[in-house]
This record gives structure tokens, C-alpha cells and sequence, in this order.
């Protein structure tokens, strides 16, 4: 019996020997860590957008000048002159019309004054005459005839209509003089308003930096970047001045993910510039509506946001594109398995195991794939060894 068991313990063992000098792995359980990659794009959490000014009667504007892209900006520095020639030329006019109505103002105020003041003048001859006339009347006795009492009285009635008619002629002209100097003050205000309007209009049309920052030219309604010379109009953005130190990343996400991405999602970030260095996150906010990605690429897609942990200033710029690996991890113990284990014949999985005779060729179920693990429904138990190549 000895004899027959030396042997068989010898072929055993270089059997094994044999077979140790393939790597092994597990079928173990756990959590299946699945990732979906999306694209994106950074921009700032916080970006101040400088854009024309919303004036009357003005829709389009003019760029003189740009303060060149990317260049770092101080608060209070000019960073983008608008064309004011239409504007100044429009001031021009204004206050010229204010500078009349100015003028009319007090010319009438001069007329009106010396127009009551003649009036008063006849109005005080006015009631000498109605004294004189009164004064005939009761001075007259039977020594005056009968046709001159008549006369005296008559005078007398036409002294007192006078006195009358001069204080309603004073009463007219100085309502009609306060009619004019309110109608004159309404003009001199309306030009007044107007031209205040205008001068703060072509003050807007320089831009201050609100903030320090880097500058970031806008887009026209064409998508291109604006330039100095270019035509723009109200509602464009001139430029802009994100912080760069509080990023995020806008990412499309394809519909059939819809239902496994969620707020709070980890994810990883890489750089199409710099994609040997990668950046942690989260997904903060999810698109409520699903669109059409663009009309050459019919996927429905919906839009999503999320952070960046400790953005690299000096390298995140916004628009730079990057590529995002999302984690799906769920809570559901699964069979997992090494992806490299797995292979596949017509269209069918196996696995290697290790067995005293050699490899051993056993058929599985899979389930879903993860980004490094497979998930195993059929033809493996927890602790099984498995070959890998």
C-alpha cells in the first residue's frame, strides 16, 4: 500500500505545482461598483456676466475695444468699451432742447410778469376813472341837468365794468402764464430725465470689472466668441468674470441612466487638457427635462450638474471639456467576479478552475458588468477558484 500512495502523492503534487503558477482568484460577495462615463463641460458656480446696457430706442451695439481674453483683471478696471457715437449724438440733441426749453422758461416767466404788470397799471387807471365817474354822480344836485345825471351815471356804470374787465384779464393772464410755465417745466423735466438717461448710458457703455478675476469673452447669437469691431445686441453677453475657485462641471447624461443617477453620486473627473490627473466630486443637481442631445445625434439626453472638490485654479478654465466617471455602487450582495476571468465562446461565458487533473472549463450565467467585476447568476459558488489568463 505504501508503495502505491508514494506515487500518487508525487503526480498530485506536481500537479499542483503545475497549476500554482497561474494567478487564482475568488467568486467572493459583495457590492457591485459600476461607473458610467459622460462628457461635460467646467464653469463656475459663481460667474458675474457683463452685458449692454438695456437703453430706449437702442437694440445693437458696437465693440470698440476688448480686454484680451484670459488676461487677470483687477475691480474697478475697464475691460470692454462700447461705440458711444449714437448715443453722444443723441445727447447732443437733448440737451439742446433742454437748453431752449430753459430759455423759453424764463422768457415767459419775463413776459407773463411784465404782461400782469401792465395790466395792474391799467387796472389802477381803471379805478382812478371809476372814482372820478362815481364822484360826478354824487356831487350832482338840481343845479345839473337831468341829461347830465344821465351822462355822469352811465360813465360811472362804464368805470365799474372796467375795473371789472382789467381784473378778469389779470385773473386769465395769470392763469394762462401758469398753464404756460407748467406746460415749459413738463418739457424741461422730460429733457432733463432724458438727458440724465443718455449720459448714464454712455457711461455704461464702458464696463467696469465688478469683481478681480480672469476675463472670458461671450458668445454671439451665432455661438462664435465676440470680438473687438463686431456688432452685438441687447441680451448678449459681452464678457464674463467666473471664480475660479468655486467650478463645476454641467454634464448630459444619457436617458436609459436616467434611473440610476442620483444627487450625491460620487464621480471622478478628468480633463480632456490633462487627463493624467483626475478630480473628485458629486452630482448636485439633476435636468427635471429630457431633450434631444442636437439634430445630428437624435439621444435623449438630460442635463446634470456637479462639484468639484479643490478645483485647480491654475488649470480649470471655464469650457475646458473633461470626461466624468460616475459610481452606481447600490446595496444589492451579489456574486462577483473578476472581468480578465471571464471568457466567451459563441457567444457563451466560461471560467477555468483549478482541479487536481488540471483546468477544469465551467459555463456561467452572467449578470451585470461593472467596470472591473461581473456579477455571477449561474455556475459558481461563493469561494470558487477561478483562473485568470
Amino acid at each position: 500500500m505504501n508503495s502505491i500512495k508514494t506515487p500518487l502523492m508525487l503526480i498530485t503534487a506536481l500537479i499542483l505545482i503545475g497549476c500554482s503558477d497561474k494567478a487564482v482568484t475568488q467568486v467572493e460577495v459583495g457590492v457591485l461598483n459600476q461607473q458610467i462615463e459622460v462628457t461635460g463641460e467646467l464653469v463656475s458656480a459663481d460667474t458675474v456676466n457683463l452685458m449692454p446696457p438695456a437703453m430706449r430706442r437702442v437694440w445693437q451695439y458696437q465693440i470698440k475695444m476688448l480686454a484680451p481674453e484670459g488676461v487677470e483683471v483687477s475691480k474697478g478696471d475697464v475691460v470692454a468699451q462700447l461705440d458711444t457715437s449714437d448715443l453722444t449724438q443723441r445727447l447732443s440733441v437733448k440737451t439742446a432742447n433742454l437748453d431752449t426749453t430753459i430759455q423759453d422758461l424764463a422768457t415767459s416767466r419775463l413776459r407773463n410778469d411784465k404782461r400782469v404788470q401792465e395790466l395792474q397799471l391799467e387796472l389802477a387807471e381803471a379805478k382812478m376813472n371809476q372814482e372820478k365817474a362815481q364822484m360826478k354822480v354824487d356831487i350832482s344836485d338840481e343845479t345839473v341837468s337831468v341829461i347830465d345825471k344821465n351822462k355822469y351815471q352811465s360813465d360811472a356804470i362804464i368805470a365799474d365794468d372796467n375795473v371789472v374787465l382789467i381784473n378778469k384779464k389779470i385773473e386769465l393772464e395769470k392763469l394762462s402764464a401758469e398753464q404756460r410755465v407748467k406746460m415749459l417745466q413738463g418739457d424741461e423735466q422730460k429733457f432733463s430725465a432724458e438727458v440724465a438717461a443718455i449720459k448714464r448710458g454712455i457711461k455704461s457703455l464702458t464696463m467696469i470689472a465688478p469683481r478681480s478675476g480672469m476675463v472670458v469673452y461671450g458668445n454671439d447669437q451665432q455661438g462664435n466668441k465676440v470680438a473687438e469691431g463686431q456688432s452685438i445686441f441687447v441680451g448678449d453677453s459681452v464678457l464674463s468674470i467666473p471664480d475660479l475657485k468655486h467650478m463645476q462641471v454641467n454634464m448630459t447624461i444619457p436617458e436609459v441612466e436616467a434611473g440610476r443617477v442620483k444627487v450625491g453620486q460620487k464621480l471622478k473627473i478628468r480633463l480632456d487638457a490633462n487627463p493624467e490627473r483626475s478630480f473628485n466630486g458629486e452630482i448636485l443637481e439633476l435636468g427635471a427635462v429630457f431633450r434631444i442631445k442636437n439634430q445630428d445625434i437624435p439621444l435623449v439626453i438630460f442635463d446634470a450638474v456637479a462639484s468639484i472638490d479643490q478645483p485647480d485654479t491654475e488649470l480649470m478654465r471655464p469650457g475646458m471639456t473633461a470626461k466624468i466617471s460616475i459610481d452606481l455602487a447600490n446595496e444589492k450582495q451579489s456574486l462577483l467576479l473578476s472581468l480578465d476571468a471571464v471568457h466567451y465562446d459563441r457567444g457563451k461565458a466560461y471560467v477555468y478552475q483549478p482541479t487536481l487533473m488540471g483546468e477544469k472549463k465551467q459555463l456561467v450565467s452572467l449578470g451585470v458588468m461593472g467596470k472591473e467585476q461581473v456579477v455571477i447568476t449561474q455556475g459558481l459558488l461563493e469561494g470558487d477558484e477561478v483562473l485568470l489568463p
